[in-house]
């Protein structure tokens, strides 16, 4: 599998991925995504093996840390390690830094209850912790994770202001708990 930072011709490729992966209420409208992307405030990764786009991952580098804001593979690949092997080059493309990404907090009242806890387990044997900050939010409770230390409080306030942009950051209201 290589790696690399996506290109006009992948764009298209890139959408139904992500389309297929994410349900609507956990999509950012996709012209956001390509324009962070042009911006130079996003990196959006391609895996790619024989020839075909396996999957995608796009992070936010920010000072001393990287939030994964996306990270998909294709339904036709499913359970292949495709997403670790994705994981595993964001790891070590941005060694030293901290990695952070947010996951649906476990709910045993969930209706993805099974979901939640095999996407916990998935970055849990890929090297993530808890950092035991969580984020009450519109689309439900997140758990934010870490990886190459445990990312502070402040420094994650930062890195989404950052991400979305004062005015955007004010308008989403990201409140953390403990």
């Amino acid at each position: 599998m290589k790696f690399f930072n996506v290109n006009q011709k992948s764009w298209k490729e890139v959408k139904e991925i992500y389309l297929e992966a994410f349900p609507k209420s956990e999509r950012k409208p996709f012209f956001t995504i390509r324009h962070s992307v042009k911006r130079g405030k996003a990196q959006l990764l391609t895996a790619i093996e024989d020839g075909v786009l396996q999957g995608f991952v796009m992070v936010i580098p920010y000072e001393k840390l990287v939030m994964v804001d996306y990270l998909a593979v294709s339904g036709k690949i499913r359970s292949r390690g495709t997403g670790s092997k994705i994981m595993q080059e964001v790891c070590r493309r941005f060694s030293g830094k901290k990695i952070v990404l947010l996951i649906e907090q476990l709910d045993d009242h969930a209706a993805n209850k099974e979901q939640r806890i095999a996407r916990r387990k998935f970055y849990l044997k890929n090297g993530f912790t808890s950092s035991n900050l969580y984020i009450a939010g519109h689309s439900g409770n997140m758990e934010i994770m870490n990886y190459g230390g445990i990312v502070s409080r402040e420094e994650y306030m930062k890195l989404q202001k950052y991400a979305l942009g004062s005015f955007m950051f004010l308008l989403s209201g990201i409140k953390l708990t403990v």
